[in-house]
């Protein structure tokens, strides 16, 4: 398969800047993978799992929140949070999960709960993401 150019970027910094093979990410639409070739793209980037197929080798990451950009071969993923499987630190990821249950329990309006279930649903992820590395 022929590599094509990708960064990826958060609010700390760049995180991968080379080629890759695929890249597969949860988008507003649903997961899409990218490869070499694909059609120019603007998406908003979901809460899931992501995977990044370079040199032969495929990483798993927790992604969320952001925006996917496909255009003239250059790829850019421009995301709230991306962190790779092996970095996870899973105390965190199992308390953060621990607090937006509790979060949800004492929520009393709509707009507490939703912000508690979307926490929810990223440390869920996370959590997910660590376990099957």
């Amino acid at each position: 398969m022929k590599p094509f150019h990708l960064q990826i970027v958060t609010p700390e910094g760049l995180l991968f800047d080379g080629d890759a093979e695929s890249l597969l990410v949860r988008t507003g639409e649903g997961d899409v993978e990218i490869m070499r070739g694909h059609t120019d793209l603007f998406a908003s980037v979901g809460v899931g799992r992501a995977r990044i197929l370079a040199d032969g080798n495929s990483r798993t990451a927790s992604c969320s929140g952001g925006f996917l950009s496909v255009k003239g071969g250059e790829v850019k993923l421009c995301a709230v949070t991306f962190e790779f499987a092996d970095t996870i630190d899973i105390g965190r990821a199992k308390a953060a999960m621990e607090r937006a249950e509790r979060a949800i329990t004492a929520a009393k309006d709509d707009r507490s709960e939703r912000i508690a279930k979307a926490k929810l649903a990223r440390a869920l992820t996370r959590i997910s993401v660590y376990e099957k590395r």
